[in-house]
């Protein structure tokens, strides 16, 4: 693989691993007694003004530069996509949050994990071919690397259904995000792709929590602080990062590559609200990087073979 090849999935990854900080933020914003809800419209809302600001800093940027081609909104043929992208990203959020009010969190963190699985099918599905060997591998070495960073135990628990299926349905709604968000007008700037997929997103949430947000006064109460941060961090740049990546490799290497959230997410609990983390846990956020990096790995190892046959 050379260099340059590498800059996409290294985009991927880091998308994923922003979303890491964001987690920490939001338990923050939680401690701070703001309601699930808000949090929510606060991510996207945030989130949605950043890209907007690069949004019009790109069409300014263009008019000065006198460009001939400015940049171009989605075609007509694709506004459906645009939209499911940006549904299926709200809707990742909206399950979550639902999961998290009825089941435990380490066990809401295992049921979005699911996407992994769930976005190599979908994929295999798509291009009528199965995965190959090294996705497979990976993608066991991340299943057990997610059980061991999630602190599952041996004893069993009554769980709730009902944030089982929510938990589930985020774990579905993010795979078919990153697979869509791969294949839907790709040819369009980044920027522009990104700041509408998030007003999809953005216009869904406000019918689904009402526009309520606004006239609350939980701004004023202060969860912008927290806003403005999960939204740069858990929309803006994993969203930017994801549209130049995703289109670039495969719909299995990008599920696999965004799974860094898990390991990111556990190494900023520590490090931001200083919480406890288990020697097993922190074998499988070495186990999760490793199942990340294998496929990688993989073809170095076979590229290698090649040259010294």
């Amino acid at each position: 693989m050379k260099p340059y090849h590498l800059l996409f999935p290294l985009l991927v990854f880091l998308g994923g691993c922003s979303f890491g900080p964001s987690s920490s933020v939001i338990k923050m914003a939680y401690e701070a007694g703001f309601a699930a809800d808000d949090v929510v419209m606060s991510q996207y809302f945030f989130g949605w003004m950043m890209m907007a600001i690069l949004a019009g800093g790109l069409l300014v940027s263009s008019a000065v530069r006198k460009k001939t081609t400015a940049p171009k909104p989605p075609r007509i043929k694709n506004i459906i996509g645009i939209a499911a992208v940006g549904v299926s990203l709200a809707l990742v959020s909206t399950c979550y949050m639902f999961a998290l009010q009825t089941v435990p969190a380490h066990i809401a963190v295992i049921l979005l994990f699911q996407y992994t699985w769930i976005g190599i099918i979908i994929d295999a599905v798509y291009s009528r071919k199965l995965p190959q060997i090294s996705i497979l591998t990976s993608l066991l070495i991340l299943i057990a690397g997610t059980l061991l960073a999630a602190g599952v135990g041996a004893g069993a628990e009554h769980l709730d259904p009902t944030g089982v299926l929510f938990g589930l349905g985020s774990a579905l709604f993010y795979a078919v995000y990153i697979f869509l968000l791969g294949k839907v007008d790709v040819e369009i700037h980044p920027i522009t792709r990104s700041f509408f997929i998030l007003s999809i997103a953005l216009i869904f949430l406000i019918c689904v929590f009402s526009p309520a947000y606004f006239t609350s006064g939980v701004l004023a109460d202060g969860i912008w602080k927290y806003g403005v941060l999960i939204g740069i961090l858990g929309c803006a740049i994993p969203s930017f990062f994801f549209a130049i990546g995703t289109p670039k490799i495969s719909a299995g290497a990008a599920t696999i590559l965004s799974s860094s959230e898990l390991p990111a997410g556990i190494i900023c609990s520590v490090l931001i609200l200083a919480e406890a983390v288990s020697p097993q846990q922190w074998a499988g956020v070495v186990l999760l990087f490793f199942g990340i990096a294998f496929p990688y790995l993989w073809e170095w190892a076979a590229n290698r073979r090649r040259i010294s046959a």
